[in-house]
């Protein structure tokens, strides 16, 4: 990615400093730690992708073949549905700390580590769980959250200020709105990320030995041309799903740190619209990208049917991308879906919890363009 987009970034720190933003502990937590964190990771992870170039000149030529997308309204089981088929062999998928960390050599170095540290006792690995435990508590009954575990791309775009997962530090991102589809940015920065997204699964790919690239997004609808670009062949998985109650789960997630580093701000009905725009630019863009995929490498299923029948969804989608089911994972699926049948979740989310009427968010849904209407039915009709 760009080291840093700097029209994108210069705009959201200027917000920071207005009178309606300019909070000591929100400039201070953000501002002075988060933003500087970003920029570290940024300078280091550039470094280390630097030295792929000479350590492992192979990777830029590695062949990434028909790597699948989960995409879905944020909160609608792409966690879930993920985790299941990461468990087949023939997948490789980003954990958390390898989207951090892109760099084929970094990757070396920690498996290195991780090696001796086990030999010792494993307290390293201690300490990261330990850390997971209390940086990602926040997550608990959402889903398990750590360095370790598998996560969306997200944190590949979130260094060059480039994703709306960028909202859990921005409660103000709805006025930086070019965020939310970056496939509209200047033809000359969009090649240059389209450029380097693929050079990033590239290097993943290149370190897993050639398996095929497994990733979900839920946020992700504004650059499916960047992806589709970087991947002709692409195969996407499409999660139906009640565009409100992710609006109202959304809410509850993503403003979730607003209450620590800007309490302001939590719960109020001018910053919530950050986190309504994001999930409607999303569900838009996936309706407006939807047809532009050949029949054969996209598949729509409802999430419904995901909760009430996981294992017989996951296995249409491998129907309808001709793969086959291994003994080994079935196995793992047919536990999978029985664990996951005896789940509850103990969380219920209300629109109304923050100032807002169903009827409003309708009625704001509804300005969609009349070609996305277009769109909109057709995408309905599939349901």
């Amino acid at each position: 990615m760009y080291f840093l987009y700097w029209p994108i970034f210069l705009k959201l720190m200027a917000r920071m400093f207005t009178p309606q933003y300019f909070r000591p502990k929100f400039v201070i937590f953000v501002g002075f730690i988060i933003i500087p964190s970003i920029l570290i990771f940024r300078v280091i992870v550039t470094f280390f992708q630097a030295l792929d170039y000479i350590l492992f000149p192979g990777f830029w030529r590695q062949k990434v073949i028909q790597p699948v997308f989960i995409l879905s309204n944020p909160r609608s089981g792409s966690t879930f549905l993920h985790r299941m088929l990461e468990k087949d062999e023939r997948f490789t998928y980003l954990s958390l700390w390898q989207s951090l960390f892109n760099s084929i050599t970094i990757y070396k170095l920690v498996g290195l580590i991780t090696h001796i540290d086990k030999s010792i006792g494993d307290p390293i690995g201690w300490l990261v769980d330990k850390l997971d435990g209390h940086f990602f508590k926040g997550w608990d009954g959402l889903h398990k959250a750590g360095l370790r575990y598998s996560e969306e791309d997200e944190f590949l775009f979130v260094s060059s200020f480039l994703a709306p997962g960028l909202i859990l530090f921005f409660p103000y991102l709805h006025e930086v709105s070019e965020i939310f589809s970056i496939d509209n940015l200047p033809e000359k920065a969009r090649k240059k990320v389209v450029k380097n997204f693929r050079l990033s699964v590239q290097r993943h790919v290149y370190a897993s030995k050639g398996e095929t690239f497994l990733a979900k997004n839920a946020v992700a609808g504004g650059r499916l041309g960047i992806y589709q670009e970087a991947f002709p062949d692409m195969r996407a998985i499409y999660i139906h799903s009640d565009i409100l109650k992710s609006i109202a789960s959304s809410l509850s997630v993503f403003s979730k740190p607003w209450s620590f580093h800007s309490p302001a701000c939590y719960q109020r009905k001018y910053e919530s619209m950050s986190v309504i725009e994001m999930v409607r630019t999303n569900y838009q863009g996936i309706i407006s990208h939807r047809y532009n995929f050949d029949p054969e490498n996209a598949i729509d299923i409802h999430y419904e049917d995901l909760v009430s029948d996981p294992e017989g969804t996951v296995k249409s989608i491998y129907q309808h991308f001709s793969l086959s089911l291994s003994e080994a994972y079935k196995s793992s699926l047919r536990h999978d879906s029985i664990a996951a049948k005896s789940y509850k979740s103990s969380h219920v989310y209300a629109i109304e919890d923050y100032g807002f009427t169903e009827d409003e968010i309708k009625q704001y849904l509804s300005s969609m363009t009349p070609e996305n209407h277009v769109f909109d039915e057709q995408y309905r009709k599939l349901e």
